[in-house]
């Protein structure tokens, strides 16, 4: 069975878990931590994966790696995933587990990438117009990027739009290159 699949089944069947409980939102910030510290601290993750240390460790790794006074939830995925051996899919199943509380809540992913700093009125009528048209909630991003050398670069969810000086050169350069192909 792959890794995807795994993660899926897990995340799913947490998360029903978790609402049983009332602790789905709760959890889904504790996610975000564990695969944070997963995605940042690959030693981390190696530690957990290799055989050599204890089930017991790794609980105790998992119990306080993402802050005091875990959810009961939580704290029984903990158990499923040492006690199944699944500790190599742990990063996949964070990431699953958010998209389907995002998915459940209606809670869109935003990144806006500008050449320079906007303004907070400028980013907060993004926030709003994007809510709007998502008719759900927004968690927003921005970051600065000189490189793309003037306008910016909005990503909602998996819908990429590069308004950004440097991918309309990007863009016209192909377009000559293939005008340039056909003519020769």
């Amino acid at each position: 069975m792959n890794e995807g699949l795994i993660s899926k089944r897990y995340a799913k069947a947490l998360y029903v878990h978790a609402l049983s409980m009332g602790e789905e939102t709760l959890l889904y910030h504790r996610m975000q931590m564990l695969e944070a510290i997963l995605r940042k601290m690959p030693e981390f993750r190696a530690g957990l994966k290799s055989p050599m240390i204890p089930a017991s460790d790794k609980h105790d790794l998992l119990k306080n790696a993402t802050g005091k006074n875990p959810e009961q939830s939580y704290l029984d995925f903990v158990n499923l995933v040492i006690t199944n051996r699944r500790e190599d899919a742990l990063y996949m199943i964070a990431l699953s587990y958010q998209k389907i509380y995002r998915r459940k809540k209606n809670i869109s992913i935003v990144h806006l990438i500008s050449a320079k700093e906007m303004s907070g009125r400028t980013i907060e009528r993004v926030r709003r117009l994007t809510e709007r048209q998502t008719r759900g909630k927004v968690e927003f991003s921005t970051r600065i990027d000189p490189s793309i050398d003037g306008g910016f670069i909005f990503q909602l969810n998996d819908l990429r739009i590069d308004a950004s000086v440097k991918g309309q050169l990007n863009r016209i350069g192909r377009r000559l290159a293939q005008i340039n192909k056909s003519i020769i």
